[in-house]
Order: C-alpha cells, then sequence, then structure tokens
C-alpha cells in the first residue's frame, strides 16, 4: 500500500469513528452538567452571602414604601434556609414578609423544607414523607449560611415557624412543595390558629392546590408560580385573574409585553429570585414592586 492509499483509508476512517466519537462526548456531557451544575448551584445555595442595602441611587426616597422584599427561605444568605434563625436574621434586616416551603410528614405534620428529602441539608437522609416528625427532629441540620453559628439545629415545623413570624412580625409566603388533600385543612387551621388567613400568601407551581384553597378558605392571597410565562401559563393566568402570579425574573421569556398584559388584567404580580440591584430596577420600572430576594434589604 503506498502512502497516498494509506492516508486516505485513515481519512475514511476518521470519518466513520466520528459520529460515535461526537455521541461519546454528547452523552459525557449530559451525565456531566447536571452534575456540575448541581454543585454549583449547591455551594450557591448554602454558603453566607454580603447582603446588598438597596441604595437611595435606586429609586427615589419617596418610593421606597411602594417595594415589597420578600426573603427567600427567611434571610437564606444569613442563616440556614428555612429555620427559626433565617426569620430572625429578616426580622433584623427589616423585612416584613419571608417566603418559606412546607411540605408533610408520614404521619401529617407540617414541616419547613424546600427540598423532599433531608439529604442536603441535614446529617441524615431519607424523604420527608416516609418519615415521621420524630425521625425528622432526630436529624440536625448541617449545612446553610452560617451553620455553624446554630447548634443542633433543627427543621421546624410549620407552627413553629409561624410562632416565629408571629413573634417577629413578619407575615408568612407560604410555598407548597408537597401535599395531601387531607392535610390541607390541617395547614388553612394553623394559619388561622396564628392570625395569618388575611395577611400572609401561599404559593404553589400546582394550580390544582390553589384551586382547592380558595374554595376552603377564599381570604388567603394566591400565586401561582409560573418559571416561564409561556402561552398555556399565560391563559391559565388571564382566565382566572383572581390569583396571583409570581414568575421568575431571570427567564428571557417573561417579556414586558407579556408582564404589561397580566398587569393590565390586575393579576397581582411577585416576581423571583432577585439577587442585584440592576434586575430589580429594570422591573420596578415597569411597574413590579414586590420580589423575592435572597441578599437584597432595605436600609
Amino acid at each position: 500500500m503506498n502512502k497516498e492509499a494509506l492516508k486516505r483509508k485513515i481519512r475514511i476512517l476518521k470519518r466513520k469513528k466520528w459520529p460515535a466519537v461526537l455521541s461519546v462526548i454528547i452523552v459525557i456531557a449530559l451525565i456531566v452538567t447536571p452534575i456540575a451544575y448541581s454543585v454549583i448551584t449547591g455551594q450557591m445555595r448554602f454558603s453566607a452571602k454580603t447582603p446588598i442595602a438597596l441604595s437611595e441611587a435606586f429609586v427615589k426616597k419617596t418610593d421606597r414604601a411602594k417595594i415589597n422584599l420578600i426573603g427567600h427561605r427567611g434571610f437564606s444568605c444569613q442563616a440556614p434556609e428555612n429555620t427559626i434563625p433565617a426569620v430572625k436574621k429578616a426580622a433584623e434586616y427589616g423585612f416584613d414578609t419571608i417566603e418559606i416551603d412546607i411540605q408533610p410528614t408520614e404521619d401529617g405534620v407540617w414541616v419547613v423544607s424546600h427540598d423532599t428529602s433531608i439529604n442536603k441539608m441535614t446529617d441524615k437522609k431519607g424523604a420527608i414523607s416516609s418519615k415521621t416528625y420524630y425521625d425528622i427532629v432526630t436529624a440536625s441540620i448541617d449545612k446553610g449560611a452560617n451553620h455553624k453559628a446554630y447548634e443542633d439545629l433543627k427543621i421546624p415545623t410549620l407552627e413553629h415557624l409561624l410562632e416565629a413570624c408571629l413573634e417577629n412580625n413578619i407575615k408568612p409566603m407560604i410555598e407548597i412543595k408537597a401535599y395531601t388533600e387531607e392535610s390541607l385543612d390541617s395547614l388553612l387551621e394553623l394559619i388561622e390558629k396564628y392570625g395569618f388567613t388575611k395577611s400572609c400568601s401561599i404559593i404553589s407551581f400546582d394550580r390544582e392546590v390553589l384551586d382547592i384553597i380558595a374554595k376552603k378558605n377564599p381570604d388567603i392571597m394566591l400565586f401561582k408560580l409560573v418559571s416561564v410565562l409561556n402561552k398555556k401559563e399565560m391563559n391559565a393566568a388571564l382566565n382566572n385573574p383572581d390569583i396571583g402570579i409570581s414568575f421568575n425574573a431571570s427567564k428571557k421569556a417573561n417579556t414586558e409585553s407579556k408582564i404589561k398584559q397580566l398587569q393590565k388584567a390586575g393579576i397581582p404580580l411577585v416576581c423571583w429570585t432577585v439577587d442585584d440591584i440592576e434586575t430589580m430596577q429594570k422591573l420596578y420600572k415597569i411597574g413590579i414592586t414586590d420580589f423575592v430576594t435572597n441578599r437584597i434589604f432595605e436600609k
């Protein structure tokens, strides 16, 4: 075989193998990317960050009262998320509303947790839905902002956290992460017990649970969580303007024209999660005044 024939054969071989090599690269990327993303976002989620004070340059001083900053999972850049210390930190920094996540245990106790398992935040493992409250309370929180400052910190029950809200003069925005229809009655009883029926709000990605709550207690403010304001979500919102919309501030698809359409229909709007003043200012200019944040606070 002469030199040119050998080169030609190598080129053909490379062309034949290239699709297989490309497929392998794609598969590896699909496997590695979520893992890398999880590691990066996990570090972002659990690390303490410097709070950002709302500057005088943001809006005129007379307009400051129009802005409602909602502490994401409490003031989670200063204390572990969804804990009583995070509630107290929110009060210390001047918040009057915090967003929290709830779900019921196996024995029907509402606990405050974003994740469906206790794996990421505590020293134990397991799904919340398969554990009793006693199982949950034996686990200690060992992650989160400044977690070492809080010895033997536990996942709180919703009742304990509502008590903390009442003591610190903070209104709860309650996200339902999981539920059974039977557990919703106990949720509403707790809200009424602590006097938050007309001052709290309930949010969820599940419109069905919001419809159920609206029938059980029409006095509670409700918000449908929406990542992208697509055609389906816009139609659902416009067909039921009594339920507000809480949308993702970072999605480019959530355009000014869509926001204006919802505003024109009289639908209450909240956006999440805004951690920089530039994004907040951009949305404020088109009429958004309620911002869920991990870091920004008013002096």
